[in-house]
């Protein structure tokens, strides 16, 4: 018998924002509590019955608190597979969204939810891209490229 694999389905948000024409930003988040945790976008998984851009808006809202974005595109899945201590297979979902270019700057946001990272402050920021740009780890930046958003580039084509 084939032991069985579990499957953590899960969504990412490239949320940008243009403040001056041919200079988009992206949002991004650091953990001011634990300065070696690496910068990141809003993610997270996706409930049972619950559909993916669902899960998107509320993990967006739970995270930055951020509501009513404008959802662009689905950029794509990253699937990863960790054998340690089980099999387990991770499917996240990245989708493109846009701000109102008079968002914050700058603000702190306690996550507002039950689960392991309730109550964490994260502290969001917006940042231009360049080509040659390597904010997020490996997975976090799998659709970070020119090829699969031209429109966070646009400001690095002139």
């Amino acid at each position: 018998m084939t032991p069985s694999v579990r499957v953590r389905v899960g969504v990412a948000a490239y949320i940008m924002r243009n403040t001056l024409p041919g200079q988009p930003e992206l949002l991004l988040f650091a953990h001011p509590d634990c300065p070696a945790a690496p910068i990141q976008v809003p993610a997270g998984g996706v409930d049972a019955g619950e559909t993916l851009e669902a899960a998107l808006h509320r993990e967006i809202w739970e995270e930055s608190g951020l509501t009513n974005l404008h959802l662009i595109r689905k950029l794509g899945v990253v699937e990863t597979c960790w054998i340690q201590p089980r099999k387990l297979i991770s499917q996240r979902h990245y989708f493109l969204l846009t701000a109102p270019a008079h968002t914050r700057d700058r603000w702190d946001h306690a996550v507002q939810c039950t689960g392991i990272d309730a109550g964490m402050v994260f502290s969001y920021f917006w940042q231009a891209l360049d080509q040659n740009l390597n904010l997020l780890p490996a997975a976090g930046g799998a659709f970070l490229r020119r090829e699969s958003v031209p429109e966070l580039f646009a400001g690095a084509m002139r």
